[in-house]
């Protein structure tokens, strides 16, 4: 018998500590806690409305999150907020869409939402929280000022995984346009991509702050991937959108080139300026995109040497082993000021390969005085390479290329030929 009592004691203590180990991440101090991770509730919708009872919800009644849309901008429906959640290493995000608008909270709030009976469903694709009850009276402020840091994904990544970046911050560099058109500004929608068979579109609220801005012909994007179907809320037929938060989502713009560059250098013959120093012309030369000054340079076209592209003829060959400064410059200002400056360089293939250096510099005065941007460049190798420089400059202004005059060639110093082509300038859209 007491064999018997000391059996039942026994599988009554393992059977207790075996209810002890069913407790999870929801309970502290023997309690069920009241918040619940965002990816856990999502995993619910299985393609169906599901009601968020406490049951349902492991005794939870509560989600918490940091807000990553932006209210002020427009571009979010003023009922609806964005939240944020990582648990667990796993990064999940969901649309709150309450039956009042939104006047207190904003992005980088941290913040606990009550969803007792509320609604997790697809709206037009997109999965959202509702409820008749859900108002912004439901919402804690915990704190503010919280940084989230984006997920930093390739064009083609984010298209071939978009549900699982579904309604969080992420991050995509070097974006361009490939249907751009002139003038063409953010309101609607935007293909992202040259990609043929990626289609995710830049979405901008027609009443966004930001909606009229020039899109850019390249640049990085943060932003929150959603889904939208026009005619269902299924998500797998959806069209595949990215909202910017507000116009700083946009860095590292680069607006169209101006028209007629890249300076090919070939409209001119080479006959035109043979000598290095041609005093009778000022050693201005025009091209396709306007007047260039060439001082200690000629327009060379030997097949093989110099370094032009391989539908070109002709680039610019700056002088060697001199003591002065020789220069490629421009005798014309641009008006829409600059953000990117691209040119190719290399060293003609004549007797050795010796390298040079020179500089970019910018007048905003007509050429009366002249400012370095950048970094100086020297050219080591017999291939041509692509310099480029990235610049903001607003307002009227224009380029030259300074190959720094070293003087003649010792063990000790290199200052060989230079070739210059296809010089292009970008426009600044800010």
């Amino acid at each position: 018998m007491k064999t018997t009592i000391k059996i039942f004691f026994t599988f009554c203590i393992g059977l207790a500590f075996v209810s002890s180990c069913k407790k999870n991440d929801y309970e502290s101090g023997g309690e069920v806690s009241p918040v619940i991770y965002m990816s856990f509730v999502k995993a619910l919708h299985n393609g169906d409305d599901v009601v968020l009872s406490k049951d349902k919800l492991m005794g939870a009644t509560q989600i918490a999150g940091v807000v990553i849309s932006d209210r002020t901008s427009g571009n979010f429906n003023a009922n609806e907020i964005v939240v944020q959640n990582t648990a667990r290493g796993k990064i999940s995000g969901l649309i709150f869409k309450f039956t009042d608008n939104n006047v207190n909270i904003n992005y980088g709030d941290s913040v606990k939402i009550d969803i007792e009976n509320c609604i997790l469903y697809r709206e037009s694709g997109a999965m959202k929280v509702k409820g008749t009850n859900l108002n912004f009276s439901k919402v804690t402020k915990v704190s503010s000022d919280k940084q989230v840091v984006p997920r930093i994904v390739s064009l083609t990544q984010l298209y071939s995984e978009f549900l699982n970046y579904e309604n969080t911050l992420v991050e995509i560099a070097n974006v361009a346009f490939s249907d751009l058109v002139s003038g063409q500004t953010y309101a609607g929608d935007v293909k992202m991509g040259e990609e043929a068979n990626v289609f995710i579109y830049l979405s901008t609220k027609t009443n966004a702050n930001f909606a009229q801005n020039s899109l850019p012909l390249l640049a990085s994007f943060r932003g929150i991937p959603t889904y939208y179907n026009a005619t269902s809320n299924y998500y797998n037929t959806a069209k595949l959108l990215f909202k910017m938060r507000n116009e700083d989502d946009a860095f590292n713009e680069t607006g169209a080139t101006y028209a007629k560059f890249p300076e090919n250098f070939e409209l001119t013959p080479a006959s035109e300026k043979a000598n290095y120093l041609m005093p009778a012309i000022n050693d201005v030369v025009v091209f396709n995109t306007g007047a260039w000054r060439i001082y200690q340079g000629i327009i060379g076209n030997v097949v093989n040497v110099d370094k032009f592209n391989p539908m070109g003829k002709q680039a610019i060959r700056m002088k060697d082993q001199l003591t002065e400064d020789a220069f490629l410059e421009m005798n014309f200002d641009l008006l829409s000021g600059a953000s990117k400056v691209t040119f190719s360089y290399g060293v003609p293939t004549l007797g050795s390969i010796t390298a040079s250096t020179f500089d970019l510099e910018y007048s905003q005065d007509e050429g009366a005085t002249w400012t370095k941007t950048g970094e100086s460049v020297t050219n080591p190798g017999r291939d041509a390479q692509e310099a480029i420089f990235n610049v903001n400059l607003s307002g009227k202004v224009r380029f030259r290329i300074r190959k720094l005059g070293l003087g003649a060639n010792t063990s000790t110093v290199s200052n060989g030929l230079l070739n210059i082509d296809d010089f292009s300038v970008f426009q600044n859209i800010n």
